[in-house]
C-alpha cells in the first residue's frame, strides 16, 4: 500500500510530526553487542541524559512544512549534556515524563550514512553486501531489520557493531574495534538496514549541537 509524495507529506504534517513535540538525547554504553539502541518500546528512559550543570533538559522542536516525504527541523537544538558518550537523539511528546505514553522513537547522532544489506548466503566469510556502502573500518554502524524479517542469526538487532573488513561493497561487523567478525550461522531474513552513528564522548559538561534540517523525519518508504 504505497503513498505517492502528497500522501507521505500529509502522513508526516497531521501525524507523526506534529506528535513530536520535544527531542532528547540518550547515551551509548561501550560493550557492544549490548548498547544497543534507546528501542521501540513504551519508553527510552534508561539511557536518556541526566544532571549535569547547566543541567540537561529535553527541548522542544520545531518542524518545516513537510516536503518530498520528508519534515525537518526549522532550528537548530544545542543540548547541555553531563560527561558521557551519547549515540542517540530521542522524540519526546512532552518536557518532562517517561511513562510509557511520551516516547515515539529516536535516530542516531550523526547518522547521515545508512543504507541496506544483504548476507552472504554461502555464510563462508560472514560479510554483509551492500553497493558502495560509505562505511570505513572503526565505523560503528547500527543493523535492524526489514519488512519485520528477523536478521542473519549472530547479529542482534540494534546493536552498535564495529566495521571491519570493509570493501568498497561490502563490510562485516565486529564486537570490538579492529576485533573478530560476527560469526553469521544462518541467513535469516537475508537483508537488513544499517545506519552509522557517530557518537559525541565528552569528559566533562558539554554541548551537543543538532543543526537546523540535520534531524529528518522520513516517510518516503511508505
Amino acid at each position: 500500500m504505497p503513498f505517492n509524495t502528497s500522501g507521505q507529506n500529509d502522513a508526516l504534517s497531521g501525524g507523526i510530526g506534529n506528535a513530536i513535540t520535544h527531542i532528547g538525547v540518550n547515551t551509548l554504553v561501550t560493550a557492544p553487542p549490548t548498547d544497543t539502541t534507546p528501542g521501540t518500546g513504551a519508553t527510552a528512559a534508561a539511557t536518556e541524559a541526566i544532571g549535569g550543570s547547566p543541567a540537561y533538559a529535553r527541548l522542544a522542536v520545531t518542524w518545516a512544512a513537510a516536503a518530498s516525504g520528508q519534515r525537518s527541523n526549522s532550528g537548530a537544538l544545542t543540548f547541555d549534556v553531563p560527561a558521557g558518550t551519547y549515540g542517540f537523539l530521542t522524540f519526546w511528546t512532552a518536557l518532562t515524563g517517561n511513562s510509557g505514553t511520551q516516547y515515539r522513537g529516536w535516530a542516531p547522532i550523526n547518522g547521515s550514512v545508512k543504507g541496506f544489506f544483504s548476507v552472504d548466503t554461502t555464510l563462508a566469510n560472514d560479510a554483509l553486501f551492500s553497493v558502495a556502502h560509505g562505511l570505513a573500518d572503526g565505523d560503528r554502524v547500527l543493523l535492524m531489520n526489514v519488512f519485520a524479517e528477523s536478521l542473519p542469526t549472530g547479529l542482534t538487532e540494534g546493536a552498535a557493531y564495529y566495521v571491519v573488513n570493509s570493501t568498497a561493497n561490502s563490510f562485516k561487523v565486529s564486537n570490538s574495534l579492529g576485533g573478530a567478525a560476527v560469526d553469521i550461522s544462518a541467513v535469516g531474513g537475508g537483508e537488513g538496514f544499517f545506519q552509522k552513528v557517530i557518537p559525541e564522548v565528552f569528559g566533562a559538561q558539554g554541548q551537543i549541537t543538532v543543526a537546523a534540517g540535520a534531524l529528518v523525519l522520513d516517510a518516503t518508504g511508505i
